[in-house]
């Protein structure tokens, strides 16, 4: 019996694993967000600007946020704003690369001292709310390139 448990554990423990990171995504939005705005196969960051182990929260239904807590790697290129999950967490959250041009407002939050960007983008459900200098790091560079993602001159 005990030869059994110890060869169940392991596939039960991936399964659920697969099945809580896969809820997550669809509950929260990263798929609605992948379908449109997942980043191309093979391509490769050279950001300007990366900030590591980031927090965001993606809020598609109000009482059901989606909340990655320091897993998140938020990047600033010139082709828009990249987010990519930790490998662990990966199943169903393709890397995104969200235009400039698709990002509809930026509004900067604050409580008790804690600062956040909602991002609103265009047709996709979620609002994507960045913590911390990652968040208005990527409201700067949305303010800096417009709505329509050029260089304001």
């Amino acid at each position: 019996m005990a030869t059994v448990l110890a060869l169940v554990s392991p596939v039960a423990f991936v399964a659920i694993w697969l099945l809580t990171t896969g809820l997550i995504s669809m509950i929260g939005g990263w798929h609605s967000l992948a379908d449109r705005y997942a980043a191309p196969d093979g391509f490769e960051i050279a950001p300007d600007q990366r900030f590591r182990f980031r927090s965001i929260v993606l809020r598609r239904l109000p009482w059901f946020p989606a909340r990655y807590r320091g897993c998140v790697t938020v990047s600033l290129i010139t082709a828009g704003c990249h987010l990519a999950v930790l490998v662990v967490f990966r199943y169903r959250h393709p890397p995104l690369l969200i235009p400039w041009s698709a990002i509809t407002s930026c509004e900067d939050g604050s409580f008790l001292g804690l600062r956040w960007t909602d991002v609103a983008v265009r047709d996709a459900d979620p609002v994507i709310r960045i913590y911390a200098g990652a968040g208005a790091a990527v409201a700067a560079e949305w303010r800096r390139l417009g709505p329509s993602g050029d260089a304001r001159r």
